[in-house]
């Protein structure tokens, strides 16, 4: 995006004056603001890193909104119409104000994370670098505002504060992806040089999604979605293997929103202050049952797909657990339980119903709910597959694209919603950027 310096020199005090606890391996302190000149002191390193995790995690927390209540995980209940507009599966309107008001932190995160990547390897190759475990975590934060973009959106810029990039289009996301795996890659290599396995499995498993997502976003191209379409990546799942043997139950690669940094909220844009404060938004009907005033949780109600009496537990504490975090909900972007589906979907993609069910018995018994049997559930693996993504994916950023390649479309969708007419269909450039970037019509 194009902005002018004042801009650019305030997003460097805004990130370098944040501490938070990505990933939960590190507990980081900030103490000092920087300012521009500072940036070429080897000393300022963490903290540089502090700035990528915070402006990253303000990111995925702005466009995490818009994407959600263009699913079925909320449903518009509040007084603003590009809300609704969302909520009826119009995700195509550069125009909207809240895809629109997301998109420059999206493109703020990116090039503060290439940015401050660039300055470390700089301060590595003149053996000024004293931690490179450091530059390590700014791979991993650049990898993951990269899955974001090509996640979530159907185009973008990559351009440079005050020079304009063409747009990639469509056929550009793959290498999107692929500079997410880039960054993992060199990560990687830096965990296991220096024996932390905690950072090796945070890598492996985000790794794992990354490959695993530039496989099924292959599937979904706008009009032409492969229903049904199962994702069985060799890399996905070498490093999902990986990551299991490395990492805990319940392992996650979290960005996790701090109390104590309240800039983290970005006003309308952040899912806390959506849903638990303005109340624009709520949990849909298929998840919770609404208060009288149909603005809140009264009770969640997303029933198991066998114990059809039984609540899910993991929606129903991962629902809890949101609100309970008021406006500070950390957001969840890889995790040993996705592992288990991503190796779940690569066997049943090969036929091997055992090995299937094996990764989702392990979810499921871990929850106490039945044990799957495919041969006397009276309940398909492909169904099975889909239900277990919703469940345990729940509000992390994957619900659209499996609402197109199901066939199973948001019931707040509109027939005349692009969701409904073009399924594939992901964000668009925002008018911001059509508007400064004169390479976009």
């Amino acid at each position: 995006m194009r902005y002018d310096k004042s801009f650019w020199i305030g997003l460097l005090v805004f990130s370098l004056g944040l501490s938070i606890a990505g990933c939960n391996l590190l507990d980081v302190n900030n103490p000092n603001d920087l300012v521009e000149e500072d940036l070429g002191n080897p000393a300022a390193a963490e903290p540089m890193v502090n700035g990528v995790e915070a402006a990253v995690t303000r990111a995925v927390q702005a466009i995490l909104t818009p994407y959600s209540t263009a699913t079925d995980e909320l449903v518009w209940v509040g007084s603003r119409d590009a809300w609704q507009q969302l909520d009826f599966g119009n995700v195509d309107d550069p125009f909207n104000e809240f895809t629109d008001a997301a998109f420059p932190y999206v493109a703020e995160a990116r090039w503060w994370a290439d940015a401050v990547i660039a300055r470390l390897e700089a301060f590595r190759n003149e053996g000024a670098l004293s931690d490179p475990t450091v530059l390590a975590r700014a791979y991993l934060y650049g990898a993951i505002i990269y899955v974001t973009i090509a996640d979530m959106f159907d185009d973008f810029a990559f351009s440079d504060r005050q020079e304009p990039a063409p747009p990639i289009g469509r056929d550009g996301l793959p290498q999107v992806y692929d500079k997410a795996i880039d960054y993992l890659n060199k990560a990687l290599a830096i965990a296991e040089a220096r024996n932390n396995t905690a950072l090796q499995g945070q890598i492996l498993m985000f790794r794992a999604r990354a490959k695993y997502s530039k496989a099924l976003r292959a599937m979904l191209r706008p009009g032409q979605v492969q229903v049904n379409g199962l994702v069985n990546d060799a890399g996905a799942v070498a490093d999902a293997q990986a990551a299991l043997a490395v990492v805990d139950p319940e392992a996650r690669v979290i960005l996790d929103m701090d109390p104590n940094a309240p800039d983290l909220v970005v006003g309308d844009l952040s899912l806390g202050d959506q849903v638990n404060s303005r109340l624009e938004m709520r949990f849909g009907d298929t998840y919770i049952q609404p208060t009288a005033n149909n603005k809140q949780t009264q009770a969640v109600i997303f029933k198991d797909i066998i114990d059809t009496d039984v609540v899910h537990p993991f929606v129903e504490q991962e629902i809890m657990a949101f609100h309970a975090a008021g406006l500070y909900p950390d957001m969840t972007v890889a995790s040993e339980r996705e592992m288990h589906l991503i190796l779940a979907e690569a066997a049943l993609a090969s036929g091997d119903i055992n090995g299937f069910t094996t990764h989702i018995n392990h979810l499921r018994t871990r929850d106490g709910l039945t044990p799957y049997d495919p041969n006397s559930s009276g309940i398909e693996p492909i169904e099975m597959l889909r239900f277990s993504r919703q469940a345990y994916l729940f509000l992390q950023g994957r619900r659209l694209a499996d609402h197109y390649r199901f066939n199973d479309p948001s019931p707040e969708w509109r027939p005349d919603g692009t969701a409904m007419r073009q399924p594939g269909t992901f964000f668009p450039i925002t008018i911001i950027e059509r508007r400064a970037n004169p390479y976009i019509d």
